[in-house]
């Protein structure tokens, strides 16, 4: 019964040591990589607002009623090389997605329209939701007023529809609805600023 309870102590002695050895090896790693991985999210969030606004230098600008906006995670300024303002860039992130949460830069130009969108990230179906990321999709919001726009199953008909990609309603609608907080930012906060 002694060496029984030895040997239990003991197994539990070697299973604590591997657990805190393994936590150390666990914390360590996720400090080196935590630099790294901030870095490519702004890289990648850097080319996507170049992709929606080309030509533009960005600058970094507080965003008003974050609690009626909460789908803007940041707000910039676009300005062309010569300083004039041409358009606003909204880092969105919904959590709206049948998967993971979706992040996209969405570009509105100071003629209210949408310059575009940029996915940054998402977690969706693969073949699926994932298609969010594809031209087919993106390249619908390019050129809209920027007004309120609504997903249709099959063919946009009208300047205000969407087409919804085929099996992914759920994440058309989350994409969408978050440009929508956008262009809503933008004539309710910016637009109506004259700015």
């Amino acid at each position: 019964m002694e060496n029984q309870k030895d040997n239990i102590l003991k197994n539990a002695l070697i299973l604590f040591t591997i657990t805190i050895i393994a936590a150390v090896i666990l914390g360590f790693v996720y400090n080196i990589t935590l630099e790294p991985i901030a870095a490519q999210q702004l890289k990648t969030r850097d080319n996507a607002l170049g992709n929606v606004l080309p030509d533009t230098s960005f600058d970094t600008l507080e965003v008003q009623n974050q609690e009626t906006y909460s789908q803007l995670v940041e707000l910039f300024e676009g300005k062309d090389a010569a300083g004039n303002v041409v358009g606003y860039a909204f880092k969105m992130a919904t959590k709206e997605g049948y998967g993971d949460l979706i992040e996209l830069i969405v570009g509105i130009r100071m003629d209210g329209t949408i310059a575009g969108i940029d996915v940054i990230r998402q977690a969706e179906t693969p073949g699926l939701g994932a298609k969010v990321d594809e031209p087919s999709f993106k390249d619908q919001f390019a050129g809209k007023v920027a007004t309120a726009l609504t997903v249709v199953k099959g063919a946009a008909g009208a300047e205000e529809e969407i087409s919804s990609i085929s099996g992914a309603t759920i994440t058309s609608r989350a994409a969408t609805n978050a440009v929508n907080q956008a262009v809503e930012y933008f004539n309710t906060e910016i637009a109506k600023e004259g700015n």
